[in-house]
């Protein structure tokens, strides 16, 4: 990420400081330079719009990179004895992830998605089941091993809340899937 981030900051430096110069020259200076700039544009004006395209998709993508970079390092930070203890969201949402798999039979697929706010940690699992199950107790049951987590194994006291929304329930082959709301964003 380091090395990503300093060539298109280097290629964006550079780039704006040729476009900036070339205006300085075409303000500063008579109408012939002008005159020929705009010849050089016409003869050129495939290559300058590739090198455009160019510079907007590596800004695109270091942005891409940069958002997932923030988001990865995101961590809890606890004071141990020992020193200070650092945990990773991404972590903490694996782990939940496959701990309530392994520990609650009829889930077909599960998403978890941390965030730090001002009341503590909220956590949101989104969930797939099977029609088979009482779905308020197998609700209530995710919520309560994923609070038992939090505090006994990581060490999170301050826990906002645990949203639990099914997707989907998959009946005899047949799926039905709830409207999408805003939650999904």
């Amino acid at each position: 990420m380091r090395i990503w981030s300093k060539i298109v900051g280097t290629l964006y430096i550079i780039a704006g400081v040729l476009f900036s110069f070339l205006l300085l020259i075409l303000w500063a200076t008579d109408t012939k330079i002008i005159d020929n700039s705009d010849a050089f544009i016409k003869n050129n004006l495939s290559g300058l719009g590739i090198t455009g395209i160019v510079l907007v998709m590596m800004g695109v993508v270091w942005g891409v990179n940069w958002f997932d970079y923030i988001y990865r390092t995101k961590v809890i930070t606890f004071d141990n004895p020992g020193g200070k203890l650092k945990i990773s969201l991404r972590a903490i949402e694996d782990y939940i992830h496959s701990m309530l798999m392994k520990q609650i039979q009829g889930i077909r697929s599960l998403k978890v998605n941390n965030s730090l706010s001002s009341k503590g940690l909220e956590t949101k699992i989104r969930i797939k089941l099977y029609a088979h199950l009482n779905i308020p107790e197998i609700c209530a049951k995710i919520q309560e091993i994923t609070k038992d987590y939090l505090q006994d194994a990581v060490g999170i006291e301050r826990i906002s809340n645990i949203e639990v929304f099914v997707t989907s329930i998959k009946v005899n082959g047949q799926e039905i899937e709830e409207g999408i709301t805003d939650y999904e964003e």
